[in-house]
């Protein structure tokens, strides 16, 4: 059962849906993270899987050493594998009609040459006759499930958490060099061995520039590349900072997620959206905030009066180690009231039903990301909503889009906007600019309510006002609709239009917005 062409079956599917998932992580952070990524990624390589396959099956009509054919379509797979972050650093830039074609091209390519080897791996470990051709046939796909189901798996869950995406490209173009050796053996043909031997020379001249620490080829495409002071890639994303003058600007999967700063007179984070909270409930003593990034928002909700737990729930690692890079936002990772939870928000809200908060926090990323209505749908802010106690509130980045603060106005019987946020409760919401005075900054000392920038903390919130999101929806004059599990409303009805202007007539008129000064 176990014959080498059921290895080599085996061995293409593993290494086929391997690629897939870091082709997804690489566009999905080129094309910072739309929605539209995975489906480019999945549509590609379709195609190159139905080339592939269909010159595959004009080999096995014409070419009677299979073997060999095999050796040298890997080869080639070798080099194309390992080109890949030579070509993504060297030839890509922000033009989206370039990116879109040299990815599109790429993905195809890597994809088309492996998927030839599967028509070739069922020709040679098939029976070509009788009652067992079935069985064999079957025998050989079985394998190339078996590699197709680890290589996801084993790529997603372990590669890309110790090794980056050019790593994990070299060794998938490693593994193809050691088939196509393998498959220059069986062929009996040592002429062939020219082929491996060519690719092995050309690996290595890539491996240089492969092999190395940090962003590797994605630093091209990364938001403020020059300016970069940390990156961090896991399985669960890509995180960098860029340097600014108030600070750091932190992007998660390359997208803007806040600034890791916590200055209340600059303040360049906006932190009047989250002191606000403090003017509506007097007294909070247990506070949840879904989401961390470097931790500014939690900086700043340890210096709420009476506030005894603080729990934090980030589902990437990489944004606790952030934090400890900043002096100024370290010290939360060592307050015995913030308890940080790895794990993903609304599993983790599932998984502890009893828990109840007086505040909620949500400073939530674009609404036009990829899966970011997990964190925005009428499902899940019913499951929030079961998670605070009497007279707790709300608040939720809305982003500027309208479905969101009509989603929060169908769960919570009061809703409201300020700037660019969402706040809910079950009861009316009427600041108390007062309670500010019983409030720490950040740096530990009192807040004043006299001689402030008008941009401050201070001075914004001594004008904030909260306008009910019902009728601010119906001044504007907006189709807002619910945002449920199943709709997809964020992501693609009212998401971001990509592409040049050919491709954006093809898509829905993009959704109005509301920005912060609205």
């Amino acid at each position: 059962m176990f014959s080498f062409p059921w290895w080599l079956s085996l061995s293409i599917g593993f290494l086929s849906l391997s690629e897939e998932i870091l082709w997804v992580r690489a566009a999905g952070f080129a094309f910072e993270t739309l929605p539209f990524a995975f489906a480019f990624v999945l549509a590609c390589y379709l195609i190159g899987i139905a080339l592939g396959a269909a010159y595959g099956k004009r080999l096995c009509a014409r070419v009677s050493n299979l073997y060999g054919a095999a050796a040298l379509v890997l080869a080639a797979a070798s080099v194309a594998d390992a080109s890949v972050p030579v070509l993504i650093g060297g030839l890509l830039h922000e033009n989206f009609q370039y990116k879109f074609l040299l990815f599109a091209l790429q993905i195809t390519v890597t994809a088309g040459l492996k998927s030839i080897l599967f028509p070739i791996a069922h020709h040679l470990g098939s029976v070509a006759q009788g009652t067992r051709v079935g069985r064999s046939v079957s025998r050989i796909y079985f394998g190339n499930i078996i590699g197709a189901t680890l290589g996801p798996l084993v790529t997603g869950f372990v590669a890309l958490d110790h090794l980056s995406v050019d790593e994990c490209f070299a060794l998938s173009a490693a593994a193809c060099l050691l088939l196509s050796m393998l498959c220059v053996l069986h062929s009996r043909n040592w002429r062939l061995i020219a082929a491996p031997a060519v690719a092995a020379a050309l690996l290595s001249t890539f491996s240089a520039r492969i092999v190395q620490p940090g962003p590797g080829a994605l630093r091209v495409v990364a938001v403020g590349n020059k300016y970069m002071t940390h990156w961090a890639s896991n399985r669960h994303g890509i995180v960098h900072t860029v340097k600014v003058n108030v600070g750091d600007y932190v992007f998660g999967g390359n997208v803007y997620d806040g600034i890791a700063a916590i200055d209340v007179n600059v303040n360049a984070n906006r932190l009047d959206r989250l002191y606000l909270l403090a003017l509506l409930h007097h007294q909070p003593k247990r506070v949840l905030s879904i989401g961390m990034s470097t931790g500014a928002w939690i900086r700043a909700v340890q210096g709420f009066a009476g506030v005894e737990t603080i729990d934090v729930v980030e589902i990437n690692p990489a944004y606790v180690d952030l934090t400890r890079q900043y002096p100024d936002l370290a010290p939360l990772l060592g307050d015995p009231r913030v308890h940080i939870h790895i794990d993903d928000g609304r599993r983790w809200l599932r998984r502890n039903p009893d828990l109840r908060y007086d505040l909620v926090i949500q400073n939530t990323t674009y609404h036009w990301r990829a899966n970011a209505d997990n964190l925005l749908s009428q499902e899940y802010l019913q499951n929030v909503k079961a998670h605070m106690a009497p007279g707790a509130v709300l608040t939720t980045n809305a982003t500027g889009s309208f479905d969101v603060l009509a989603t929060m106005a169908a769960v919570f019987p009061y809703a409201y906007r300020y700037a660019n946020f969402g706040y809910a409760s079950d009861h009316a919401l009427v600041p108390n600019l007062s309670l500010l005075l019983t409030l720490r900054r950040p740096d530990g000392e009192p807040f004043s309510l006299t001689n402030v920038p008008m941009t401050s903390v201070v001075g914004l919130l001594s004008v904030a006002k909260l306008q009910e999101a019902g009728p601010f929806i119906a001044s504007r004059n907006v189709d807002a609709r619910i945002i449920t599990d199943d709709n997809l409303v964020t992501e693609y009805r009212h998401g971001r239009r990509i592409g040049p202007r050919w491709l954006q007539a093809l898509q829905p008129a993009t959704a109005p917005e509301f920005g912060l000064d609205d």
